[in-house]
């Protein structure tokens, strides 16, 4: 089978099974731009076919399945269907209620109250690094201005990015100890620890390349976590509590009011 996506879309069939059709509309946005045209009919000619293919599985299902199976099919799809329905519209209820909402101060409130239960389980360091060129021409301004690092030396390092190998001065934020040092392939263990431990700049070249390091804070495995590393994790729990919450809350209204509108009516 061929496609010829070039044609006028419309409402042309480009394939039937008994009565059900395919039409080309259903199916040219199912190419991403920039492939070739050999590669897009590729991609439709296999659509086609599957959905042939489910057709005359339908039609085949239909024929030998018993009523009573069809119809408990029924019954789960009408179910499955209003179970999404509902989810939807309780999430967008939700999503724009002031009940729902989690402000800083929740999140401090709930860390400060909770804290011992925030235990690490893995090293974390706040730190940045440089990997250069050993031969680069300014590597002396470079160290000096990567070990102060002020507003106008991150400009300074703006400035000449191109010339470094790989770099991240995102000293701020809190990141898996492991992690950092993988970019730092010069360092052995003992190395890393002693860089760590006491939060040291530290300089290391290999033949070919020089990495700058600067360790600014530090946290082990069982340390309480910084607010700051769990806060994301504290604000999702909080959300899901309120969210829960007012689910329950939207609920029991919407039941009381139909019941005074008469609307619902039970004889338990």
């Amino acid at each position: 089978m061929s496609c010829d996506i070039s044609a006028p879309i419309e409402t042309e069939v480009v394939a039937r099974v008994g009565e059900n059709t395919l039409i080309k509309e259903d199916i040219i946005n199912l190419v991403p731009d920039g492939l070739s045209k050999d590669d897009s009919i590729k991609i439709l000619n296999k659509y086609i076919d599957n959905w042939a293919l489910n057709q005359l599985i339908r039609e085949n299902a239909e024929l030998n399945l018993s009523e009573e199976e069809i119809e408990e099919i029924t019954k789960l799809s009408e179910k499955y269907y209003d179970e999404l329905l509902i989810t939807a519209y309780k999430n967008k209820v939700a999503a724009v209620n002031s009940d729902t909402i989690v402000n800083s101060s929740d999140v401090i409130d709930y860390y400060d109250e909770f804290r011992d239960n925030f235990k690490l389980y893995e090293d974390i360091i706040k730190g940045r690094y440089v990997k250069l060129s050993k031969d680069n021409f300014n590597l002396q301004e470079i160290k000096r201005r990567f070990r102060r690092l002020n507003n106008d030396d991150k400009s300074f390092f703006d400035s000449i990015s191109i010339q470094l190998f790989n770099y991240s001065f995102n000293d701020s934020t809190w990141i898996n100890k492991n992690l950092f040092f993988s970019k730092i392939p010069v360092l052995n263990d003992l190395e890393k620890e002693r860089i760590v431990k006491n939060m040291l700049y530290r300089s290391k070249e290999d033949s070919l390349d020089v990495y700058l390091i600067k360790v600014n804070d530090y946290k082990k495995v069982d340390d309480v976590a910084p607010i700051d590393y769990i806060y994301d994790r504290i604000e999702e729990i909080l959300q899901n509590r309120k969210k829960v919450d007012f689910i329950k809350k939207f609920e029991k209204e919407i039941l009381d009011n139909a019941k005074k509108d008469n609307k619902f009516q039970s004889t338990k």
